[in-house]
């Protein structure tokens, strides 16, 4: 990978976490599954530029060399229970919402993995499991749309926004870096130590598009009409089918009806 050799580290006084800032790389979760049998717990690698970066289903992540903010995070596993691993994405969403919510925003939490600003998209997630002789890791990735102008968004496939945006003012990376860390951190040992049901329960005040009519599209690429009436203990989607009546959904993606042709009406 093309990286610089020597990064920047950033340690906290307060908290578990060191930061690895890189001037340039390829993917940050790339590197830290690669790096991870090398590096302690909470370790995270930032890139100020990112240059191959990967959301779900190897969608491509853009992002500009300074501007947002692109990284990951090694979190511990070994001791956290199968079924509760598939809610680290959902809990790294709520820690980036409450982040900005901070900042003065009203975010909301599109199921599971990304974070919307009056309904464009401003952060996108990516946890990976990696498995070591010692221990079992979560490489959590995050991106957030931070100093993006208005005319480099337009350029993108899909609505999307930025802190600079939606504030009007730029907005300093590693102090928004250090706030997220230190709520990400805090949601994760919530979830070790008492289960889901706590986040669960603040990621349903912030859920998008809850009883609203949408269209609910799975891995298999079937799709089901109809609305999320809520999010159930572990962590999967409610939904409320026109046809095939009230469901549990566990990985897809989600779109409004009115602008989606669909394949199969289910």
């Amino acid at each position: 990978m093309n990286i610089e050799l020597k990064p920047e580290i950033v340690k906290s006084d307060k908290s578990v976490y060191t930061i690895y800032k890189y001037a340039k790389m390829e993917s940050t979760n790339a590197f830290l599954k690669q790096h991870c049998s090398s590096l302690p717990d909470y370790s995270v690698i930032w890139a100020d530029d990112q240059t191959d970066g990967r959301g779900r289903f190897t969608r491509i992540w853009n992002s500009q060399s300074g501007v947002d903010l692109t990284f990951s995070i090694l979190l511990p596993l070994t001791s956290l229970e199968q079924k509760q691993r598939q809610n680290i994405t959902q809990i790294a969403a709520l820690s980036v919402a409450q982040t900005l919510e901070g900042y003065g925003l009203k975010p909301s939490v599109k199921w599971p993995n990304d974070v919307l600003v009056h309904g464009k998209k401003i952060s996108g997630i990516l946890c990976e499991v990696t498995e070591t002789e010692e221990r079992i890791c979560g490489v959590l990735g995050i991106g957030i749309n931070v100093n993006n102008t208005e005319k480099f968004l337009a350029n993108l496939d899909i609505p999307a926004t930025s802190l600079r945006c939606e504030l009007h003012h730029k907005v300093v990376r590693q102090d928004l870096l250090k706030k997220l860390l230190e709520i990400i951190i805090n949601c994760f040992s919530v979830l070790c130590h008492a289960g889901f049901t706590q986040n669960r329960q603040e990621i349903i005040k912030r859920l998008a598009f809850i009883n609203e009519q949408i269209v609910f599209t799975d891995v298999k690429q079937d799709s089901y009409f109809g609305k999320i009436i809520d999010l159930n203990d572990d962590g999967t989607l409610l939904f409320e089918c026109e046809k095939r009546g009230v469901i549990s959904l566990n990985s897809g993606e989600i779109a409004f009806h009115n602008s989606y042709t669909m394949r199969k009406h289910l």
